[in-house]
């Protein structure tokens, strides 16, 4: 999913990159309280009847699914911000705050979008200068990252 933040005046522009997410936070809980309440009342049902080993197998189920959906949620929450300025480029990555940040000269900065060597395996869309080359955009799917590629170039060399 990919954002273009408006800026008055300047000529700045901003990106956010994010994946996609299908359920909030609150909705995946609901979810996940639901699968685990049947469950573990499925095992709860079947230890009163006798059959002990049901129920810890229900809890290591139930457990495995939690570790999946919050995988699945924390590596939903990454974002990727791009913000192009009248002289540079700056591509911050991280969650809820900017972990890493990479500043690139825009006069220098090329947009590749480099094809895979094996045909299904998704492209790589690199910002490059100076030797030096960052991914963007690799949780897009492969429409998504040659949309961004087209708007990272005509944002780039829009003014260059």
């Amino acid at each position: 999913m990919i954002h273009e933040l408006k800026v008055s005046q300047d000529q700045r522009r901003t990106f956010v990159i994010a994946p996609n997410q299908s359920m909030s936070g609150r909705e995946l809980m609901l979810v996940f309280s639901g699968i685990a309440g049947v469950t573990l009342a499925i095992g709860g049902y079947f230890w009163l009847q006798g059959f002990t080993l049901v129920l810890p197998f229900s809890g290591l189920e139930v457990l495995a699914l939690g570790a999946a959906l919050y995988i699945t949620a924390w590596r939903g929450g990454a974002r990727e911000v791009i913000t192009i300025t009248d002289d540079s480029i700056s591509v911050e990555t991280g969650r809820s705050r900017p972990e890493q940040r990479h500043d690139f000269q825009r006069y220098w900065t090329k947009v590749v979008l480099r094809r895979p060597w094996v045909a299904w395996y998704p492209s790589k869309l690199l910002l490059c200068s100076h030797g030096r080359e960052i991914e963007v955009g690799r949780f897009l799917n492969e429409e998504e990252r040659k949309g961004l590629a087209k708007i990272l170039r005509s944002a780039i060399h829009q003014y260059a």
